[in-house]
């Protein structure tokens, strides 16, 4: 009875986080800090819903654990990738908008980068065929420099 109001106990202080998580996700205003929201889900959200459950049915504890330490270990590196990619379009798209700070939206990702990313691709595809026509014969073999 007691590991019953236990795990009904972990699971609604779970429940609680991932409630405060979302609507943390709805209703910030950038997108650094609905990342923030996000990873208070994936940390105290989602541990007490498995301690919860490992109470409530103690068969599969070794499963909840080997979950939790699987969350435990990537979410730190889902949310660095994340965090770079809104860093990178941010920094792209500050060369799109201008200088001037009252035409700058308050938040960047928005802008479409699309456009610059293509171009740079591009010339970075033109490049490297150019390069790569520099070390052809003129049969379309390859060079070899080497003896």
């Amino acid at each position: 009875m007691l590991f019953e109001l236990m795990g009904v106990a972990a699971l609604l202080f779970g429940l609680f986080f991932c409630a405060v998580g979302v609507l943390g996700v709805v209703r910030m205003p950038d997108s650094l800090t609905r990342l923030h929201a996000s990873g208070k889900v994936a940390t105290l959200g989602l541990f007490g819903l498995l301690l919860g459950t490992a109470l409530l049915m103690p068969s599969v504890w070794l499963r909840l654990l080997a979950l939790g330490l699987f969350v435990l270990l990537t979410s730190p590196v889902a949310t660095h990738a994340i965090a770079a990619s809104v860093h990178r379009r941010r920094e792209i798209a500050g060369e799109l908008v201008e200088t001037d700070s009252a035409a700058q939206p308050a938040d960047m990702t928005g802008v479409d980068v699309s456009a610059v990313l293509s171009r740079s691709r591009i010339q970075d595809i033109i490049e490297a065929q150019e390069r790569a026509r520099r070390h052809k014969r003129p049969d379309g073999r390859p060079r070899n420099d080497s003896p």
